[in-house]
């Protein structure tokens, strides 16, 4: 089984991931957790930030990801796939794959950007562009499949009524109940 979340930096997917790998180790014995940050300096973070960069980096996670699958290890990963290059191999590669992009508002991006690569100088900076950035908000980040963003809903007034934990914890057993229908989809 592999669940890969993606996302823009900042977006949130490492901790998400992290709270999933926390409630499912206590059930499944053969599961690891890779973080995309913590791959690149594993690898003595010898590739930038640029979209070439961001692709090599994404090949050798798919490819690490794949060697864990080949011996019966499921793996939960947080990391960007750049490309609908990847996420079609990855679909078509790996029996059990479930993809989550995780997305949210830029503003909130802006106020939890550790990396500082929100504002405009340094995400031009990031990935050496020379033109205008425009965020344009009525299109999606490249959510492939699945969106999980809040905001609009939470600023209509809608609140949650579960936990993360609970929330994780039965799409879990959703995606076990389902997995097998999961591929034909």
């Amino acid at each position: 089984m592999i669940i890969w979340f993606t996302g823009i930096s900042g977006v949130g997917k490492t901790l998400i991931a992290k709270k999933l790998f926390k409630i499912l180790k206590k059930k499944i014995k053969n599961i690891v957790h890779i973080d995309g940050d913590k791959f690149r300096s594993i690898l003595n973070n010898d590739i930038g930030y640029s979209l070439k960069d961001r692709d090599i980096n994404a090949s050798r996670i798919i490819n690490f990801v794949q060697l864990l699958n080949d011996q019966k290890i499921n793996v939960i990963v947080s990391a960007n796939l750049t490309s609908q290059k990847y996420r079609r191999y990855c679909k078509k590669k790996f029996n059990k794959y479930l993809e989550i992009n995780i997305s949210t508002d830029l503003d909130l991006l802006k106020k939890r950007d550790k990396k500082k690569i929100y504002t405009y100088r340094s995400l031009k900076n990031v990935v050496g562009f020379e033109g205008q950035i425009v965020f344009d908000k009525s299109k999606p980040d490249g959510a492939p499949q699945k969106l999980m963003n809040i905001d609009l809903l939470k600023r209509l007034g809608w609140n949650q009524k579960m936990s993360l934990k609970k929330g994780l914890d039965q799409t879990y057993r959703w995606f076990l109940q389902n997995q097998k229908n999961l591929r034909a989809a």
